[in-house]
């Protein structure tokens, strides 16, 4: 496709029709990089090929992803329920956690604590 202004924009057309067998190969594992070396008469770049490979042949894929995807949201809502965090529901809640006084010397023997048990 590097005369692009006498023959523009006519690698699709030449893709499709190698759509359903560019498809079964992937299922069956072999490379993207297998299958463009696969097509000398093809006339368009292996960064084109790529795109339409995620464009027409990943959407399946993507799918697969999405459900386990919610499944790993599931768990983590489930962790997050079981967790027993303050929720904030209103600004003034959000107000009383920040005038609350911190005894820092509290804090610094409790961190310090466990620095020290972690050293020996």
């Amino acid at each position: 496709m590097s005369d692009w202004r006498t023959n523009p924009r006519q690698g699709r057309s030449q893709f499709l029709p190698l759509l359903d067998e560019i498809k079964q190969r992937l299922a069956l594992g072999e490379t993207i990089k297998m299958i463009f070396e696969s097509y000398p008469n093809l006339k368009i770049s292996y960064p084109q090929f790529t795109r339409y490979i995620k464009k027409y042949c990943a959407a399946e894929t993507y799918k697969t992803v999405s459900k386990k995807t919610d499944d790993i949201n599931e768990s983590k809502e489930d962790v997050a329920k079981e967790t027993s965090r303050i929720t904030i529901r209103n600004p003034a809640d959000l107000r009383k956690l920040r005038n609350q006084s911190i005894d820092l010397e509290e804090l610094k023997n409790s961190l310090g604590d466990e620095n020290e048990s972690s050293d020996s």
